[in-house]
């Protein structure tokens, strides 16, 4: 079963499973995900925890025995596995070890965000039928603010809409600086209904965005928030070759798109790609090819590599100036 962070201290209320799957991008959900089933395992008794990286330099012989000496008068444990690599050699180790899963043993798999095609294999889909899957990834920008509002309630805190947006415009993206300003506010104004004016005298700006939700958002046809990236970006100093790079692929991704769909539907396109494009990435390429023509794509293009020219000749402001041009373009 997979369910979001959110949804986790609900499942705990019932006998926790044998298997515990946490996979995902984002760190501080990763690690709180993990303490809230291991305190939950606690008051179910389980008194032993062991933990073991996946690493390429495990000892399975260590591991298995673990798995396998169970006795009468054993305590009940977790057994923590940190995944480095989905690679081979891990996945066959752990499908060696799924038939071993034992009631008197409680299973915690982490690692980094999957793929379709990882959660599709055979070792995931035994584990999850197992147990849950907590998907610790970053929350989308329409989930966001959702986020902001149970992290304020669970701090006996109480914002209306426009505080909300306001702490999702400074905190996006940046959720351990979005948890330390919470946990801020709750000490300065415990139990409190916020005003706008105190969160702003409170925080500074804590965004963290990275390129791809600087293209996701050009997709999504969302002007303030591209350009509200494009800005942080810059400012923190990513290279514009690379931005340059990124966009050009992504448009020549469309362009190859917009000539199948000719003859092809996009649903017939999307089945057909390997690995299989997540159903939220294909909205956003069904919402970016309304509003983007063949002709504009093919301008996109060569607007693109007119500035990789440029910047490898001379890198200059103008370049950038010229980036924001071709995003304006996706609106």
């Amino acid at each position: 079963m997979r369910i979001y962070p959110e949804q986790l201290n609900q499942h705990l209320t019932q006998k926790i499973p044998s298997c515990c799957l946490i996979f995902g991008d984002e760190a501080l959900l990763c690690l709180e995900a993990t303490e809230q089933i291991q305190k939950a395992a606690k008051k179910q008794g389980y008194l032993e925890k062991l933990s073991f990286s996946l690493d390429g330099n495990f000892d399975n012989d260590l591991i298995f025995g673990e798995f396998q000496t169970l006795s009468l008068f054993s305590e009940k444990k977790i057994i923590l596995l940190t995944l480095t690599k989905t690679n081979k050699e891990n996945t066959a180790f752990i499908r060696e070890i799924t038939p071993l899963l034992h009631p008197d043993i409680l299973l915690i798999l982490q690692g980094p965000k999957l793929n379709n095609q990882q959660m599709s294999s055979v070792w995931f889909k035994t584990l999850e039928q197992k147990g849950i899957f907590v998907a610790t990834n970053l929350p989308q920008a329409h989930r966001f603010p959702q986020w902001v509002f149970q992290r304020l309630k669970a701090l006996n805190l109480h914002a209306d809409k426009d505080i909300i947006d306001y702490l999702c415009l400074h905190f996006e993206g940046n959720l351990l600086a979005a948890k330390q300003e919470f946990e801020k506010l709750a000490l300065l104004y415990p139990k409190q209904n916020l005003t706008l004016q105190q969160v702003e005298q409170s925080i500074t700006t804590h965004n963290h965005f990275n390129l791809f939700q600087w293209i996701d958002s050009l997709l999504a046809g969302d002007q303030m928030r591209s350009v509200r990236i494009l800005k942080q970006l810059k400012a923190e100093g990513t290279e514009l070759l690379l931005l340059c790079a990124t966009l050009n692929n992504e448009v020549q991704k469309l362009l190859k798109l917009s000539y199948q769909s000719q003859q092809h539907s996009l649903t017939q396109l999307f089945n057909q790609q390997q690995p299989k494009l997540w159903p939220a990435k294909q909205q956003l390429i069904r919402d970016a090819l309304t509003r983007l023509n063949i002709n504009k794509l093919e301008k996109m293009i060569i607007q693109c590599a007119e500035i990789e020219i440029s910047i490898k000749v001379e890198n200059k402001d103008s370049n950038w100036l010229k980036l924001n041009e071709i995003t304006y373009s996706f609106f």
